[in-house]
C-alpha cells in the first residue's frame, strides 16, 4: 500500500505544479476573472482553485474511461 500512496503524492505534486504554472500564465478556470465567486482573490486562492478544478476534471475523465472500458 505504501507504493500506492507514493504514486498519489507524485500525482498530487504534479497537479500543484500545473496549477502554479497555469496561475502564473494568467489562466483562470473561468473565461473572465470577474466571474470568480470568491470575495478575495490572491495567488494562493487561484492556485487552490485551479488545483481543485484540475483534480475534478481528472476524476471525471477517469470515470468516463472506466465506463467506456466496462462496455
Amino acid at each position: 500500500m505504501a507504493h500506492l500512496s507514493g504514486a498519489f503524492t507524485v500525482e498530487r505534486r504534479a497537479v500543484k505544479i500545473a496549477s502554479k504554472v497555469l496561475q502564473a500564465a494568467g489562466v483562470c478556470r473561468y473565461d473572465d476573472v470577474s466571474k470568480c465567486r470568491r470575495l478575495y482573490v490572491d495567488e494562493h486562492t487561484c492556485d487552490r482553485c485551479i488545483e481543485s478544478w484540475l483534480l475534478s476534471r481528472a476524476r471525471k475523465e477517469l470515470k468516463e474511461e472506466q465506463r467506456s472500458d466496462s462496455n
